[in-house]
């Protein structure tokens, strides 16, 4: 699972992962939240590439009014692996609208001694990555159109099972084409990059508990605790 994350790299830097003209001037964030606005990569009406930001929360092109009324207001901002390319709420922007969504790191809890403690997670040469992705527009509750977007996850590998049972799945630089092509006969070869990071993909450590009210912002959030890495 992902639910909260971090995204922290420069748009120059973002711009040359994603090989594409960055004119936004956005701010590091360390404490991304599930509702908020997320950057997404993804292609547009004239099939190139674009940074473009959604609502981190999928909504199905088909979901009425009452959507949110039907299914709780828990924002479905994870969608399963297993399942993303047959359940009828992301089958069909799994086809057509798949999206990379770039981080820096994101958070993964674990209860020890009684409480919640949060770790950082982070690529193990502390490079940006990019989340996998589906992203839809749909309308909200007021009837407007809006971009949503939902982090894919699996089954965690080796170097965080001992974490959570579930981790977001990375697509590779090699492999940003394949995942972002439009046509749904592709859709079966991007599947075959749904899988877990390989082992020493990732390092993780512990961070303050501040990180748990998503009101908090700031560096501070990663440096005020957590002077070890565990991995």
């Amino acid at each position: 699972m992902c639910g909260r994350f971090v995204f922290t790299s420069s748009p120059s830097v973002v711009g040359a992962e994603f090989d594409i003209v960055l004119r936004e001037n956005f701010p590091p964030r360390w404490n991304i939240a599930p509702t908020q606005p997320i950057a997404v990569i993804r292609m547009n009406a004239a099939h190139a590439r674009e940074f473009s930001l959604a609502r981190w929360g999928f909504i199905p092109s088909w979901a009425k009014k009452d959507y949110f009324e039907k299914v709780g207001t828990k924002p479905l901002i994870n969608a399963r692996g297993e399942t993303v390319a047959e359940k009828p709420t992301f089958r069909n922007a799994f086809k057509r609208r798949r999206c990379l969504i770039p981080a820096d790191g994101f958070y993964e809890w674990r209860t020890e001694k009684g409480a919640r403690q949060p770790y950082l997670i982070q690529r193990a040469d502390d490079r940006l990555f990019a989340f996998a992705g589906v992203w839809e527009t749909a309308l909200d509750p007021d009837g407007g159109e809006i971009d949503t977007a939902a982090i894919i996850t699996t089954a965690a590998g080796a170097d965080l099972s001992s974490l959570h049972a579930r981790e977001p799945v990375i697509i590779a630089k090699n492999d940003y084409a394949l995942w972002l092509d439009e046509d749904e006969r592709r859709a079966n070869a991007a599947q075959a990059l749904v899988r877990a990071g390989s082992p020493g993909s990732w390092k993780f450590r512990q961070v303050s508990s501040a990180v748990n009210n998503v009101r908090n912002e700031g560096e501070a959030l990663v440096a005020e605790a957590g002077q070890r890495d565990l991995l």
